[in-house]
């Protein structure tokens, strides 16, 4: 069986954060589209590139370098795709770069990996099968079927919710006792039943009950 080289999952913060695609082809514009989507800046360095990139170039919200990729491009990246259809290039992309680097024909030379993912609100489901794409992509669909809707509306109103607790004099201890008393196993149940205004009316009750105290 072969072995799973990726298994320290992390979400990464690339708001305003250098990133380079190696590539112009229709996977580089995908991955520069993610990036984009992430807050990145993203620089795409391609002898020739898709359509959609030039566009992207021409609208100021990447830079496009029409050249191939030269020795010290990746020098300044917080990561690095090479996605280009040259699998020895990628090879030593890979080898040059200092950072984060996902090579899309050989993941095991890289050094991060990019699950399937879906998005409902603030809620980010993924799932990594080592490989196994179209299952994993599965999956995650199925996720933010299950876990879409109620979970996500619950999940923007507890962001509010936690605002609000952080302008009480609570301490630490007390902030971690209330959520472990409002989220908890029947939480989950109520919220399959899509009963989200229960939850909710329970925990601004509670919020509020903290500020009628003397």
């Amino acid at each position: 069986m072969e072995e799973n080289l990726f298994r320290y999952p992390a979400m990464l913060n690339l708001n305003g954060k250098c990133c380079a695609v190696i590539g112009g082809g229709k996977v580089a514009l995908r991955k520069t589209r993610t990036l984009l989507a992430a807050g990145a800046k993203v620089t795409v360095i391609a002898p020739a590139a898709d359509e959609n990139l030039c566009a992207l170039a021409k609208e100021g919200k990447i830079n496009l370098l029409e050249r191939a990729c030269q020795k010290g491009d990746t020098e300044d990246c917080f990561l690095v795709v090479a996605a280009t259809d040259n699998a020895a290039l990628n090879r030593e992309i890979a080898a040059e770069a200092p950072c984060l680097v996902n090579v899309v024909t050989e993941p095991k030379l890289g050094n991060f990996s990019v699950p399937a993912q879906s998005t409902s609100g603030r809620l980010n489901f993924t799932a990594f099968g080592g490989g196994l794409p179209a299952y994993t992509a599965l999956l995650v669909r199925d996720m933010a079927k299950t876990y879409g809707g109620a979970f996500a509306e619950f999940a923007e109103f507890l962001h509010e919710a936690r605002n609000k607790l952080q302008t009480l004099s609570l301490t630490p201890k007390e902030r971690t006792t209330f959520w472990r008393r409002h989220l908890n196993e029947e939480t989950i149940g109520l919220l399959h039943e899509g009963r989200v205004n229960i939850l909710k009316e329970r925990i601004n009750n509670a919020i509020n009950s903290f500020r009628a105290e003397p």
